[in-house]
């Protein structure tokens, strides 16, 4: 990442990390499965899985007094070094905090089989990807609301939005609790914000942090390309462009939603004016169990293999809810009997045809500029001579390179403002596809990044020089793709000895693998979109070229390998090169009864299955124009917020029988 050699620096963290899992002290309420103690509890929920929204929901609903919370997470803590300095969440990708998942070969992008990054760690994905704090624009929640969903508008969502927000305000001193703690520098013109739209007390702290020269001169080129800065992101519009608000808090530690929400004192094992929440670690969760009343189906628990490989049952006196993300959740419920037809081995309970499928993801192109070497860019601040000068920066004084989430800026833009030649093109040829939810909705994303990015940032710069990477995310995807299960390859073989199952069932499961078809460019359209992306960037690079500070030379792919005016080769060039953003939606997705592939209704409630429901985002109707983990959290708070009514509402009903 910030040299020739990654494999020295991801060793040594890897090594820290384990460090970090040694000396952590135990913290109450939260570890592996403690048999003589779990299996004499008993839960009002059960929450399947500890990432972003989970960690959001255990503490909303533990904020009764009188209710019991069960999170079961198949990672461990988040405490550790590549999770909580900002600028190495790169690293995170194909170590243990990293689900590993991979896509079947992509055959309309090059037969690739591609990385899907996802959390295994308390806090999820919000635990290893960039810290972008960025919610979408407020028509893509009108049309969640005009798809049949009822309470989900941009109206209807943005209280929830700012009620997990902590924002802190940079133009408070560094004394004030809501202010910046760093002596950072700061850039005024690039922090502004629109109060109406934000709040400062909630606990998911959002702040301005650090901002590469570099950083800069993207937005100068995107304003003398004719691009408007943008005051806030999370304001009036997306369109636009500036430097991104972050989830990282005001000392320059990520803002994990597990720190966040099940950190602060008091939460986690809660007691008192709260209720409890107790987090089980190392729990690879294998199905729902249910079970018909009176010709009613309804979840009543869960079976899991615990840290032991044992085979645990728990069980929930009021819902399960699964939180498993856009993969973990159609998982479950496929490997549960809950899906759109019998898997082979697993007895078949209800048919719903949506299950795993809908999936939405952003995929990115990058474009890797040689800067000129006075540039303020990531290989200055963290070469290998200055490692020392970053760290002591980082941990004395809060402030450098590390404190970065790196895609520090970017640009939010339409089609017919950068490529109108195309727009007009492809609705001449009658296949132009319209998919934002309305003209300030944007279709792509340009994200600068002042370092060499290429594969996740496995590929390296080939020297010390300076360079930098434009990277297009292409935002309103007409490809779908799946989510199924098979039997995993090499299965464990679990121990099921009757006196350590907990009552559950007594002979050999097969474990189920998660097949991840994202059936990406399947719709040749996203691929011509991004062709344009390409030549857009390669214009943006252009302009930085001429800015005596920055500098602009592409060199890959490089305009002769790749020529702008030969539409085929930059099809090619993407479809062999692009990759997923990490943001994959949609999979268990909330719509009216009415809809065939509806998974969940508006309140979250799967359908056909009394107590039990999905809240992540893989019940999202659309993909948002925008970064999904702000969106997660809001559907988290908004879960939260239902399920307590519903069963306010169910005691109030049976107190009056």
């Amino acid at each position: 990442m910030f040299a020739p050699r990654p494999g020295l620096i991801k060793s040594g963290l890897a090594g820290l990390n384990k460090v970090a899992y040694l000396t952590n002290l135990p913290e109450e309420g939260k570890g592996t499965w403690n048999h003589a103690k779990d299996s004499q509890e008993h839960y009002d929920y059960i929450i399947l899985g500890g990432g972003s929204a989970g960690c959001v929901l255990a503490a909303r609903l533990a904020e009764d007094p009188k209710v019991k919370v069960l999170v079961l997470e198949a990672g461990y803590t988040d405490e550790i070094p590549t999770s909580k300095m900002p600028a190495v969440y790169l690293l995170t990708v194909d170590s243990p905090t990293d689900w590993q998942f991979v896509t079947t070969p992509q055959v309309h992008a090059g037969n690739r089989v591609m990385k899907q990054p996802r959390g295994k760690a308390l806090g999820g994905t919000s635990a290893m990807n960039a810290m972008i704090y960025h919610r979408g624009p407020a028509s893509d929640f009108d049309e969640w609301a005009d798809l049949g969903n009822l309470g989900w508008s941009y109206k209807d969502v943005l209280p929830y939005f700012k009620k997990s927000e902590g924002f802190n305000d940079p133009d408070l001193p560094s004394s004030h609790p809501r202010g910046p703690q760093t002596s950072r520098v700061r850039k005024p013109v690039y922090e502004t914000h629109d109060p109406k739209y934000h709040n400062t007390e909630g606990p998911w702290q959002v702040s301005y942090h650090h901002l590469f020269g570099s950083s800069e001169g993207f937005i100068r080129a995107n304003i003398a390309e004719g691009i408007p800065l943008n005051k806030d992101f999370n304001g009036d519009s997306t369109l636009g462009v500036n430097r991104f608000q972050t989830f990282i808090q005001r000392d320059a530690v990520r803002s994990s939603l597990a720190r966040a929400f099940l950190k602060p004192k008091g939460v986690v094992p809660g007691g008192g004016s709260r209720g409890i929440i107790r987090v089980i670690y190392g729990a690879n969760i294998q199905r729902i169990l249910t079970q018909t009343r009176k010709g009613d189906k309804m979840a009543y628990g869960a079976e899991f293999l615990d840290d032991k490989n044992v085979l645990r049952r728990v069980v929930a006196q009021r819902e399960v809810l699964v939180c498993s993300g856009a993969f973990g959740s159609p998982h479950l419920l496929l490997a549960s009997g809950i899906g759109p037809s019998p898997q082979p081995s697993i007895p078949h309970i209800h048919t719903l045809k949506g299950v795993g499928a809908n999936l939405a993801d952003h995929l990115g192109i990058g474009v890797v500029f040689r800067a000129r070497d006075r540039c303020h860019t990531a290989q200055q601040d963290l070469a290998y001579r200055r490692v020392l000068t970053a760290l002591l920066n980082y941990s004395v004084r809060g402030v450098g390179g590390l404190t970065s989430q790196i895609g520090e800026s970017a640009n939010f833009v339409r089609l017919e403002d950068f490529a109108p030649e195309f727009v007009a093109r492809e609705k001449a040829n009658g296949t132009y596809q319209e998919r934002a939810s309305g003209p300030d909705s944007p279709h792509i994303e340009v994200i600068f990044a002042p370092f060499y990015v290429r594969k996740h940032g496995t590929v390296m710069a080939p020297d010390g020089k300076m360079y930098y990477t434009l990277i297009a995310l292409l935002l309103n995807p007409c490809s779908t793709g799946t989510v199924t299960i098979q039997p995993k390859k090499n299965s464990r073989k679990n121990n099921t000895n009757p006196s350590t199952t907990d009552g559950a069932r007594n002979n050999s499961i097969s474990e189920m693998e998660t097949v991840v078809d994202p059936n990406y460019f399947s719709d040749s359209f996203d691929a011509r979109v991004m062709a344009e992306s390409v030549k857009f960037m390669r214009k943006l690079g252009r302009r930085m070229n001429e800015d005596p500070e920055m500098g602009g030379r592409e060199v890959f792919p490089g305009e002769k390998q790749v020529p702008s005016d030969d539409d085929k080769a930059l099809e090619k060039y993407v479809r062999e090169t692009a990759e997923t953003y990490y943001h994959p939606t949609s999979t268990c997705r909330m719509g009216p009864a009415s809809d065939p592939l509806s998974v969940v209704d508006s309140r979250l409630n799967v359908y056909g299955i009394d107590r039990l429901r999905v809240v992540d985002a893989s019940v999202m109707p659309k993909i948002p124009a925008g970064h999904t983990c702000s969106p997660s959290v809001m559907i988290a708070e908004k879960a939260a917020d239902m399920i307590k009514q519903d069963w306010a509402e169910s005691s109030s009903l049976a107190s009056k029988l």
